[in-house]
């Protein structure tokens, strides 16, 4: 068996994780002879999620420099610099076939170290508005790997639209069959949304006379406070840090709120689920609104904007969604009809063709 590792390098998020260990399962499958390893950072949900499928990860200090002050963005710089040349130390050891850059703090310094060995590089971007680091080296990889058309207006070098890779229990729901919508999910991302968890304590009583049930991931900060709140909630509430049967609780759910992440969308288009969206103002690029807005105009969701977002009008969106159980399952088969499903196989073929002894 060789020895040569395909490594990902990245995470922090589920947004980033989830994709990447999409594609790291169908690599596994379909090259076993190169070993997968996952670089990240510590307190990256990386931490707990990839070492849960199978696959070593090393973690690499580092900090992110996005609306930091002057020392705290020299720390990160230096802390990037030093895992570059770690990343480079520990490739020229041992030398990848390919490195998945998958996006997250770690992604940087490792693919900077691949590209500066020679090492084939694919990179993941999953907004329609690319990160700063896939910006600046998407022009030396060998391709970008994009789930939406319109990021390949700001990168350079070989680009490809792929979808979003999701992860395989996603792909496994079944589509929503006509029913009265009774069950809500709520999350905010991996790490949660304070506003969403603070508008859900004001609009929880105010769907008391709906025969609702309410599932809300709340992230860590926050759940201990949400579950004091809602203690004597008039709907049957479950309340969760974080939900590792995420899937699961998909696949049961007649409606979907959440912020409008890259992988949200993908997801809740792949499993056909309709969606009140709250995008996170201050992503980069506004790219959650584009996505958000993108869903809208499809007939898949209902967009809040976050600075209209209270429990008040929070209550009211949910109330009419679930009194009109007809535009639900409408809004459901509109969101299937977007999703990629093929995503993970067009990217796998793409690191494929990258490969050293493959052709395109």
């Amino acid at each position: 068996m060789s020895e040569r590792p395909i490594v990902f390098a990245g995470g922090g998020t589920g947004g980033h994780v989830f994709p990447g260990l999409a594609v790291a399962r169908a690599l596994r499958e379909r090259v076993p002879e190169h070993p997968i390893e996952w670089i990240g950072t510590a307190g990256g949900l990386e931490e707990r999620l990839v070492p849960r499928a199978g696959f070593p990860l090393r973690v690499l200090p580092l900090a992110g420099a996005a609306r930091r002050g002057a020392l705290q963005k020299l720390r990160a710089a230096v802390l990037a610099l030093a895992g570059t040349f770690r990343c480079a130390w520990r490739f020229a050891g041992r030398r990848p076939v390919l490195l998945v850059g998958v996006g997250g703090f770690a992604s940087g310094p490792a693919v900077l170290a691949a590209l500066l060995l020679g090492v084939p590089t694919l990179l993941l971007e999953q907004n329609a508005f690319p990160g700063a680091t896939n910006r600046m080296l998407s022009r030396f990889a060998d391709a970008t790997a994009v789930a939406f058309a319109e990021a390949g207006e700001h990168l350079a070098g070989r680009v490809v639209v792929t979808g979003n890779p999701v992860r395989p229990e996603i792909l496994a729901i079944a589509p929503r069959v006509e029913r009265p919508v009774r069950r809500v999910l709520a999350f905010g991302g991996s790490r949660g949304a304070h506003s969403l968890n603070e508008a859900w304590c004001e609009a929880v009583p105010r769907l008391a006379d709906l025969p609702l049930e309410l599932t809300l991931q709340t992230g860590p900060d926050d759940h201990g406070r949400v579950v004091r709140a809602l203690a004597d909630a008039p709907l049957r509430c479950e309340i969760r840090p974080f939900l590792d049967d995420l899937p699961r609780r998909l696949a049961d759910a007649d409606l979907v709120v959440s912020r409008a992440g890259a992988t949200t969308v993908a997801e809740l288009t792949a499993a056909g689920r309709a969606a009140i969206l709250v995008p996170y103002p201050h992503a980069a690029g506004d790219h959650q609104r584009a996505n958000a807005r993108t869903l809208a105009a499809h007939g898949a969701a209902v967009v809040i904007d976050p600075l209209e977002l209270t429990g008040e009008h929070l209550a009211d969106t949910v109330r009419r969604l679930v009194l009109d159980p007809a535009r639900v399952q409408r809004m459901a088969e509109a969101a299937r009809a977007l999703g990629r499903r093929d995503a993970t196989g067009r990217v796998v073929e793409l690191a494929l063709g990258i490969l050293p002894g493959r052709t395109r």
